[in-house]
């Protein structure tokens, strides 16, 4: 009897094994294994809850939720490769009828050019990831980027050589920070299918070193996210001509106290392929005294305003990491100017409106024109820098809000070269034409005195100085005055980037917004004078400078 039980569990056909029927000992072919994509989706910290799509070649997809451990399943048995893996947490918003992601919303992709049938394929979704898919979309489907390719979610045209590619490159950028980590075979590493291991080592801690963002706006109504950007913890970029992935960089989290700077390009961080343009916040940390126990955090960037930095995702990286004790130096206006609706500038995404001339905020008129959800809150230049502000006292940091440095108006009588207008007689931040006539230098001042807060005018500052040097001797041969310190370089052996003078920045071409090396220091100098003249409100920060 217990032989003939063992028989019958053994056997492939019970009817035939154990039932009165022909006796037939050929077993049945088991049922084919499932073709599965397996992975890890992170930036360093599982991306719990986020939403997976998975997208084929034929625009047929499939969709899960990744786990609390950031791993995912799905069966992708009826899907073609290559696929493209999205993974997303919370809304996109609509903008000129294109689905983008929302200020805090985080959407990475990955591609796998090809899935082993019946078998369990491994496709993990990251920063890293994401930098390879935008620019194969970029380069075999002429999209913008992975943003593009999530909301097309259609592989054709997409092609294993450009993956193979674009992985090769991404790879060359973190090669030094892989090995660092104990990563296995990095020299042949592919993110999309490298073992992800559960003790935050390896790949969890490169990605912890890794800060990644979207190129930001173009100009335009037609205007789309641009393709992935990744930093270093120095906020340098990461590209073939600038730098790769230091895996000494100290993390911002082990410094007693951080120093964060949130604006635009006279602030932000500049390649060393385009020096000597610098922006005031890339050396404000020569400023601090010897042994200060403190980091400066430059997060400004380039063509951003206020209101772009929120909703591109810039001011929740900020949000992810200021803690009580720190300092938030906050300066805006460049780009928050761009609202003249009639013209190319981007009043779309940019723009934010000044106080009016009673010292109140405006109130907006174009807000059917713009993203839906966009309130006039969100227009508003004071109310979008109350944002930042309420951010930081709400964290336990130290707002300090910074107005805009002057621009060097142009000469129109000089037409063979670019000569500044002297005597500068009030703010270059005044605007009078478009739909948003008001004084943006104001308006910082305005809001700091409403919300008390620190204050560094920066534009008063830096239109004494210009004032006091001016043209220097003047002519297309001058020597000192405020191209000294604006970007118009002469030396164009060493730096090479601006030898011809149809480049803004050439001497014969210079930038009157932009600052060189010289200019960067100065302007750092002055907003740490406005720091040190505000004792009562920021003694510690005072503390912590030369």
């Amino acid at each position: 009897m217990n032989q003939h039980i063992l028989t019958c569990l053994a056997a492939a056909l019970v009817v035939s094994a154990c039932g009165g029927g022909t006796d037939d000992s050929t077993p049945t072919p088991a049922p084919p294994a499932a073709t599965t994509l397996t992975g890890v989706a992170a930036t360093g910290a599982p991306l719990a809850g986020a939403a997976i799509k998975v997208c084929d070649a034929t625009g047929a997809s499939l969709s899960t939720t990744v786990g609390a451990d950031g791993r995912y399943t799905v069966d992708v048995s009826s899907l073609k490769a290559p696929l493209l893996v999205a993974a997303t947490t919370g809304a996109f918003v609509t903008i000129n009828s294109v689905p983008q992601p929302a200020g805090a919303t985080r959407a990475f992709a990955a591609l796998l050019p090809s899935l082993q049938a019946n078998a369990a394929n491994t496709a993990n979704v990251n920063p890293l990831t994401d930098k390879i898919s935008s620019e194969v979309a970029s380069a075999d489907l002429s999209l913008k980027g992975s943003v593009q390719l999530i909301n097309a979610c259609n592989t054709t045209g997409i092609t294993p050589a450009t993956i193979a590619s674009q992985t090769s490159q991404l790879r060359a950028l973190v090669l030094d920070a892989l090995k660092a980590q104990g990563v296995a075979n990095a020299d042949s590493f592919d993110p999309v299918t490298v073992a992800m291991q559960a003790n935050h080592q390896g790949m969890d801690a490169v990605l912890d070193r890794v800060v990644h963002n979207r190129d930001g706006w173009g100009s335009g109504t037609d205007d789309q996210l641009r393709g992935s950007k990744l930093y270093d913890l120095n906020l340098q970029e990461l590209s073939s001509s600038n730098t790769v992935l230091d895996a000494s960089i100290v993390p911002w989290s082990t410094a007693p106290k951080r120093i964060f700077i949130v604006g635009d390009s006279t602030a932000s961080n500049y390649p060393r392929g385009v020096a000597p343009r610098m922006g005031w916040g890339q050396v404000f940390d020569r400023l601090l005294a010897p042994g200060a126990a403190a980091r400066v955090v430059n997060l400004a960037q380039s063509g951003r305003s206020s209101r772009s930095f929120i909703t591109e995702g810039w001011f929740q990286l900020l949000a992810d990491h200021l803690q009580a004790g720190d300092y938030l130096l906050i300066q805006w206006a460049h780009n928050d100017e761009k609202c003249d609706t009639t013209g190319s500038l981007d009043w779309v995404n940019r723009c934010t409106y000044p106080n009016n001339a009673a010292g109140e905020p405006q109130v907006a008129k174009t807000l059917d024109k713009l993203p839906a959800g966009t309130t006039a809150d969100d227009l508003s230049f004071q109310k979008s820098l109350e944002k930042y502000v309420k951010l930081a006292k709400d964290k336990g940091a130290t707002p300090v809000l910074i107005t805009p440095v002057t621009r060097i108006n142009q000469d129109k009588t000089v037409t063979a070269y670019v000569e500044g207008l002297f005597p500068i007689t009030k703010s270059t931040h005044i605007t009078s034409k478009g739909d948003a006539p008001g004084n943006y230098t104001q308006t910082v001042i305005d809001t700091a005195k409403a919300n008390d807060v620190a204050l560094v005018d920066a534009d008063a500052l830096s239109i004494a100085f210009y004032n006091s040097i001016g043209v220097g001797t003047g002519g297309a041969d001058a020597t000192g005055g405020w191209r000294d310190y604006y970007l118009a370089v002469r030396d164009a052996t060493t730096y090479p980037f601006y030898a011809s003078a149809t480049t803004t920045g050439h001497y014969l071409n210079a930038d009157r917004t932009h600052s060189q090396e010289t200019g960067a220091v100065k302007l750092a100098g002055f907003v740490a004078q406005g720091i040190k003249a505000d004792t009562a409100r920021l003694s510690g920060l005072i503390a912590l400078l030369k």
